[in-house]
């Protein structure tokens, strides 16, 4: 809204990479998506907002490109493919981790630097309902690293001290405002167990 007050577009970076690594998706999120590849669903996502100007892509080699490409012929009727696929999104969401938990994961998580371990329990509990719903484990464990080594642009760390520097009742002290205080511990430990690994490096640090 900002840039549209200055008569200027939006450009999206990487939307198929940073969106869930849609290049190698898992056969739950091609089965949702389908018939549209989830690189197509996600390119008419971006362009249909009238906000959006632009988005890069990368490839590798040509064939690469077709998906996008295909996107671009699909782009006037965007609204009428898109509305199906995201209630198919939504509701495996729901079914996966119940409506009452999608709909109030997110109220009372402290920020990132004010919860001990400075752990951003925002991005993490956002990573498990990727995981939990559309099986984006590649993605989720590529972020998952990310913590701790993205600097300002993924700030915070993950719930590799959990347990260990960082007690759960440290953690339930600043969770004292959530409806999940008491389940939360044991998602960040189910995470710890799935995703740990080496830290990952932002591309433009590298």
């Amino acid at each position: 809204d900002a840039a549209r007050r200055q008569d200027m577009g939006v450009f999206i970076i990487s939307p198929t990479d940073k969106g869930g690594h849609l290049h190698t998706p898992s056969q739950r999120l091609l089965e949702l998506c389908a018939p549209l590849h989830p690189i197509v669903f996600n390119d008419l996502f971006c362009l249909q907002d009238s906000r959006v100007h632009t988005i890069s892509v990368g490839a590798a080699r040509p064939e690469d490109l077709e998906l996008h490409l295909e996107a671009l012929k699909l782009l006037p009727d965007a609204a009428a493919l898109i509305a199906p696929v995201d209630q198919r999104l939504r509701q495996a969401a729901d079914e996966a981790l119940g409506r009452d938990w999608m709909a109030t994961w997110s109220v009372g998580l402290p920020p990132w630097h004010a919860t001990p371990g400075e752990i951003n329990l925002p991005v993490l509990l956002w990573l498990y309902n990727l995981l939990e719903a559309w099986d984006l484990e590649s993605y989720a464990k590529a972020r998952y690293g990310l913590l701790g080594s993205g600097g300002h642009w993924f700030a915070g760390a993950n719930a590799d001290g959990f347990d260990g520097e960082v007690s759960a009742e440290e953690l339930q002290i600043v969770l004292k405002d959530s409806p999940w205080r008491e389940r939360i511990p044991d998602i960040l430990r189910s995470l710890k167990d799935r995703l740990q690994g080496e830290s990952q490096m932002r591309l433009s640090s590298v």
